[in-house]
This record gives structure tokens, sequence and C-alpha cells, in this order.
């Protein structure tokens, strides 16, 4: 999955991960094409249809995207 958002100059890093809870950040610089990248619910439904697929049943998956103002 990270080969996607890495051709429009961007990357997911795992920030923190238990059994039940996983936190992702993506990462972007001046080079990212923003428009590129699927929007912060897409992402989120994204990555959290792949990881369910992939290790199970998570109670949280928080993405942190820089597009969004905290």
């Amino acid at each position: 999955m990270r080969q996607g958002f890495q051709a429009d100059g961007a990357d997911l890093a795992i920030v923190s991960a238990t059994e039940s809870n996983v936190t992702i950040r993506l990462i972007g610089s001046d080079e990212t094409c923003w428009d590129c990248i699927v929007s912060p619910d897409q992402l989120r439904a994204v990555i959290g249809s792949v990881l369910h697929r992939s290790v199970g049943a998570l109670e949280t998956i928080d993405v942190i995207d820089p597009r969004e103002v905290s």
C-alpha cells in the first residue's frame, strides 16, 4: 500500500501499535501531490480495510493526516 503513496511523494508511518489499536501518520513534503491522495475519510477507510484483512479486528485505527487542522 505504501508504494501508491510513495508514487505521489507521500508515505505512511506507524506511530504506535498494540493488539487492539494502531496509529498511522501520513507524511508528505513540498513535492507531494496532495490532490492525488484520497480524502482523509477515504484514507481512514482504505487503511482500516487493509489492516482488518491483514491483522484482524482492531478497536481503533487513527490516521494522522497533515491536511486536517487540529
